[in-house]
């Protein structure tokens, strides 16, 4: 099927995507003598330095009886397909993390999008 969109429209759109974003995966780690598990990221190869946009989409205050805190969500547009981002990895933008909680598509098979939470 012919598709709508030129290959080269997403690359004379760069202004639209000025964010650099890497993608992350967790590593698990358990100590020998403590049995304690620790969690690293490692960058997801063929992930690094893509290009995208993000921004906020809403967030809200949570109140506990000790303690108050906001969770703050943003969308990141990526400027191409990605198929192997899931939501058990993280974005990192400008030095700061985001959990993905959902990763979709375009249905012209042209971008990702990932609505995430602001890791603080």
């Amino acid at each position: 099927m012919p598709s709508l969109f030129h290959p080269d429209m997403l690359e004379r759109l760069a202004d639209f995507f000025p964010a650099t974003i890497t993608i992350q995966y967790p590593v698990e780690a358990q100590d020998p003598v403590t049995g304690e598990i620790t969690v690293t990221w490692t960058d997801l190869a063929g992930h690094v330095g893509l290009t995208g946009s993000h921004g906020p989409n809403g967030g809200q205050e949570v109140k506990l009886a000790d303690q108050t805190y906001v969770v703050s969500n943003y969308t990141l547009a990526l400027s191409a397909i990605y198929t192997s981002i899931t939501e058990k990895m993280r974005a990192v933008v400008d030095g700061t993390a985001y959990e993905i909680l959902l990763v979709q598509h375009n249905s012209h098979s042209m971008k990702t999008r990932l609505l995430t939470r602001k890791v603080t």
